[in-house]
């Protein structure tokens, strides 16, 4: 286990120090000091830190001003995650270091880096640009959403980019919600297809749950329907491509028993040049289906994009199978080939539709699209799961007939 300090005011904020086993290892402005700040304020040996065991003990030194934990001065202290010990005009917080999940989830939630010890609200995501949170390099936001905001980010340990998704501070003040979303994300670590974006680590650092993905330049599909849009007309062969590439991708993770649950153009994305379809966001929407991100939806929102969720899947998530994931993959296909989602409206009348009404046949909007390519879409709109194609194989099976048939290949 590795504990850190973090410098989050002073002179040298932002800077973090590992702290190391061994004895008379100092904090404070000498250049012998095995822990150096360039604060005035702070003495040339200020005080002692000092591991013993997977905990830390403060020793004050006599240094001028004396030495703080939370505030208060201390001669000797035991610290722990989350404690804020200040020197002079500096301000370090303890925190465990880079970890794997299952470890990482037991570190107390703190303040961002470089901010007093008030957590950062939601809508002030953005201004992680330009932080460091855990050793990712934030420089730019590329995505948002009703729980996080996506950065593009460097991983500076692997020399790599990488896209850096941040949740809401929200989930990470609440371990319930925490263990949650560690559960759910640990499950996808060992899994890669061509077809996925790679999840890289996640964590929880400073007070934030994250996730760092691969770094996929291009645009997802959802951009691809704002800029053809329904003047523009998606060739129709677009699709059918997606509709392969998810289609394997979702076979492989119903293989691992892993179901999506948010198959939706925002959370597919399309390489730049390869063209190749990509599928992301993998059991992010179970890791969101606690108690606090029904809170930070509005009242009787559901978690998720309602316009792609299947009929079973508005009801709840309890005994959802892969058969509401091909759902979903029909919903984006449908969106593709017309610039709309199968059913428009309010959330309440929408909802009434997915389960209820039939949606108008995509040929009414492009004329050019297979017999055979819309019964797949709409068989895979079916409102009973047991009415749609049983498993991805099938679908794929079908949509393979359609590609020989119009020569076209994936």
């Amino acid at each position: 286990m590795s504990l850190e300090l973090v410098v989050i005011a002073g002179p040298d904020q932002g800077k973090t120090f590992v702290l190391n086993a061994g004895k008379g290892l100092m904090l404070g402005r000498s250049a012998q000091a095995q822990y150096q700040i360039n604060d005035p304020r702070a003495s040339r040996n200020h005080c002692e830190l000092r591991l013993e065991g997977e905990s830390i003990v403060v020793e004050c030194n006599g240094g001028s001003g004396g030495t703080l934990v939370n505030g208060q001065k201390v001669a000797s202290h035991a610290l722990k995650p989350g404690d804020v010990v200040q020197v002079g005009d500096t301000r370090l917080r303890v925190q465990l270091g880079d970890l794997p999940l299952a470890v990482a989830s037991a570190q107390a939630a703190g303040a961002r880096p470089g901010s007093a010890e008030k957590p950062m609200k939601a809508e002030d995501l953005s201004k992680l640009v330009g932080e460091k949170l855990a050793h990712y390099d934030i420089t730019m936001v590329i995505g948002t959403g009703r729980t996080s905001v996506v950065f593009h980010a460097t991983d500076t340990k692997d020399d790599r980019p990488v896209a850096l998704k941040v949740l809401h501070p929200e989930f990470a003040e609440d371990e319930d919600e925490v263990q949650r979303f560690i559960r759910a994300i640990k499950t996808m670590l060992p899994m890669q297809h061509p077809n996925l974006i790679r999840l890289y680590a996640a964590g929880r650092t400073c007070g934030f749950c994250w996730v760092a993905m691969e770094y996929v330049a291009g645009e997802n599909v959802t951009e691809v329907i704002k800029r053809i849009g329904v003047a523009g007309m998606i060739d129709w062969r677009h699709a059918f491509r997606v509709g392969i590439h998810i289609g394997r991708a979702l076979e492989y993770c119903h293989s691992q028993q892993v179901i999506h649950r948010n198959v939706t153009p925002t959370n597919i994305l399309l390489e730049a040049t390869t063209k190749t379809a990509r599928l992301g966001d993998l059991m992010l929407a179970k890791a969101l289906e606690g108690v606090l991100a029904k809170q930070i939806t509005r009242p009787g929102e559901i978690i998720g994009d309602v316009a792609y969720m299947s009929p079973e899947r508005t009801r709840g998530t309890e005994g959802l199978d892969g058969r509401s994931d091909l759902y979903g993959l029909g919903a984006v296909l449908y969106a593709m080939l017309t610039g709309r989602p199968p059913f428009e409206g309010g959330l309440v009348e929408r909802i009434t539709k997915i389960r209820q009404a039939e949606p108008e046949k995509p040929k009414k909007f492009q004329m050019s699209i297979p017999d055979r390519f819309q019964d797949v879409v709409m068989r895979l709109l079916a409102k009973r799961p047991e009415d749609r194609y049983q498993t991805a194989a099938e679908m794929l099976k079908e949509l393979a007939w359609v590609g020989k048939l119009n020569g076209v290949t994936a």
